[in-house]
């Protein structure tokens, strides 16, 4: 089977709309908040904090609620453009957080991000609050429950919200264009596999990227992070292999698997290079640090 892999046309004004699987506007609002649930948010409360809400605050409560969690170094520079936390910017993004925490539109975890100097707030890491989720609800986004989540998947997601943050740096720089990039759940593709049966394909980010002045490439990103075994990668592959086979996009992404290590990169190589030969040019490995680098050399190729 062969069709087109990336660089469709490109389109830098126009949004894709997520394939089925990759909305979460169903789950209710009510209890949506990382810490005190319980606590509610009165209808005049609420009218009081949006009626002083500006379009910055509303981009950064955006981007929390794409990416799930955010740490306060890593929204600091995605908004306020910078990583010296002595900067007049860095202190005045530290300001806007903490007032947004203080209302309740962003929630702090009780852990912190690993790095930061002194420990300070830029390494609290930020949910949406509840807040913050009856404010998305307005406008139709339905913020999906995030409960207490686990060490190991704080990580993770922060590790994918950081490839979002190079990649934004990145296009600002004028290093890559960055035409699309979605996280979890946006990103997910339901298709139909062998029988019929209803799947779900679940990569941690896609992006597109420009290639040329009417090109694009197009990539879903797999944010290894080696907790996984083999097996799993083998499974995680096979079922990328399933979506192409499905036909379900006329130019389909490439899978790009970013990993933290040499000796990483050698283990999924190893799971890759055991799949049919023809469809080898669908996968590709990069160290983690090195994706903005990778991706930009491949638009540039």
């Amino acid at each position: 089977m062969t069709r087109p892999i990336a660089r469709p046309v490109a389109s830098k004004g126009v949004s894709e709309k997520p394939c089925p699987g990759g909305d979460f506007r169903s789950v209710s609002a009510a209890n949506d908040s990382l810490l005190g649930s319980h606590l509610r948010i009165s209808a005049t409360r609420l009218e009081t904090i949006s009626s002083q809400l500006g379009e910055a605050d509303w981009a950064v409560l955006n981007f929390v609620s794409e990416c799930r969690l955010a740490s306060g170094k890593q929204l600091v520079r995605r908004f306020w453009q910078t990583s010296d936390r002595d900067t007049s910017a860095a202190r005045a993004g530290r300001r806007t957080l903490k007032r947004l925490a203080d209302w309740r539109i962003l929630d702090p975890l009780p852990i912190r991000a690993v790095g930061g100097l002194h420990g300070g707030s830029d390494t609290l890491i930020y949910g949406v609050g509840v807040a913050g989720v009856k404010l998305l609800a307005r406008r139709g986004l339905i913020q999906k429950r995030l409960g207490r989540p686990g060490e190991r998947h704080v990580k993770h997601t922060l590790a994918c919200t950081e490839l979002v943050v190079a990649l934004h740096e990145a296009d600002r720089d004028g290093v890559l264009e960055l035409i699309e990039a979605q996280s979890e759940p946006a990103c997910w593709r339901g298709f139909l596999g062998a029988g019929a049966v209803r799947l779900m394909l679940k990569p941690d980010l896609f992006v597109r990227v420009g290639a040329g002045s009417v090109n694009e490439d197009r990539w879903m990103i797999e944010v290894d992070l080696a907790t996984e075994s083999s097996a799993t990668i083998r499974a995680k592959a096979l079922r990328h292999l399933a979506y192409y086979k499905s036909a379900s996009e006329p130019v389909h992404p490439r899978v790009l698997w970013a990993v933290p290590d040499s000796r990483r990169a050698e283990q999924i190589a190893d799971v890759l290079a055991r799949l049919p030969a023809d469809v080898k040019r669908l996968f590709a490995v990069c160290l983690l640090d090195g994706t903005v680098a990778f991706l930009a050399a491949e638009a540039h190729s």
